[in-house]
């Protein structure tokens, strides 16, 4: 008998928790679906006082999962009212949301992201054609460490899985910054807007991004014949040279360059002759400021190429070659 009451003591209590959190996704569903309508009504609004054109979104199915702080939203569409879409994506994934504060630790993943040929109108029949076929991926993702105000984020932008552009920051100082943000974060969209209209907010903000130092960074491109054929569609539109002739005159330019130094040259050269993988890499000793670098004193006694590459502890590698 016991041991019937412990088992449905244990059902109940399992009921109630899937119930609970059932309820606690379609809260959190209806949210961020009432966010989405906000948006497009805010945007309309700026379109009438002419800030912006009246962009619109909408989306087929959307979900949330509160214990992963995550959102899915299925086959979103982003446009001009009136004119229709620009873009759609497939899905979008938001990692790490919440609704008080910002989130130190966030991600966001597009997959078949895809432009819609009004967005391509402006071009060439045979290029706009050609770039409506392709197939997009992005993924962002970003780190804040609130004891050490250090913030770190990186991005990739993938194409039809034949080719890929990533990129990645660490930077220093931001915790005011950070601080501002959340202020802004916990208001209303009207009160966003009366902040922003305010004779020291311009100010005040730029003086945060100024104090941020640049700790380290990359950029990193692979290749699998996607630029070839870019330039093939870029160079039927009339629009560049194929590839094969941009690459000699680039490549021409950057031997006749003696104050490029063979470190740079040697790997840059290598990844125009076959463009497979291009990566660059960064990281300061001492990491200057956005206003040491926006005044020139960042690069106070740095007078040549070299003294560069050492000061920034700069990297590059083309295919297999590398040079530092």
């Amino acid at each position: 008998m016991a041991k019937k009451v412990w088992l449905g003591v244990v059902l109940v209590l399992s009921a109630s928790a899937v119930a609970g959190f059932l309820y606690a996704n379609h809260h959190a569903e209806q949210l961020m679906a009432g966010h989405i309508e906000r948006s497009n009504q805010q945007y309309l609004q700026l379109a009438e006082q002419g800030d912006m054109p009246p962009i619109q979104m909408s989306y087929s199915e959307l979900s949330a999962n509160v214990i992963t702080s995550s959102y899915k939203i299925q086959n979103l569409h982003i446009g001009i009212a009136g004119m229709g879409d620009l873009v759609s994506v497939g899905q979008v994934e938001l990692i790490g949301l919440q609704r008080e504060g910002l989130p130190k630790d966030g991600a966001a993943r597009l997959k078949d992201l895809k432009l819609a040929p009004q967005a391509l109108a402006a071009l060439p029949k045979d290029l706009a054609d050609y770039l409506t076929t392709l197939v997009m991926e992005m993924s962002y993702q970003y780190k804040y460490k609130e004891k050490t105000g250090e913030l770190t984020f990186q991005q990739e932008l993938r194409v039809d899985h034949h080719f890929s552009l990533n990129y990645r920051f660490a930077l220093t100082g931001v915790t005011e910054l950070w601080q501002f943000a959340e202020n802004i974060h916990g208001l209303t969209p009207e009160q966003q807007q009366q902040q922003s209209e305010q004779p020291d907010y311009l100010p005040d903000l730029m003086k945060r991004v100024g104090a941020i130092g640049v700790a380290s960074g990359s950029f990193e491109i692979e290749n699998k014949a996607f630029l070839q054929q870019l330039f093939e569609q870029l160079a039927a539109a009339r629009m560049t040279t194929d590839y094969n002739s941009s690459q000699q005159q680039l490549s021409s330019a950057i031997m006749q360059n003696p104050q490029i130094p063979a470190v740079i040259t040697e790997p840059v050269l290598n990844f125009l002759k076959q463009p497979e993988r291009l990566k660059l890499s960064f990281q300061f000793q001492q990491p200057p400021t956005f206003s040491q670098m926006q005044d020139g004193s960042a690069l106070a006694g740095i007078e040549t190429a070299e003294d560069f590459i050492n000061f920034a502890g700069l990297t590059i590698e083309g295919n297999a070659v590398s040079g530092r």
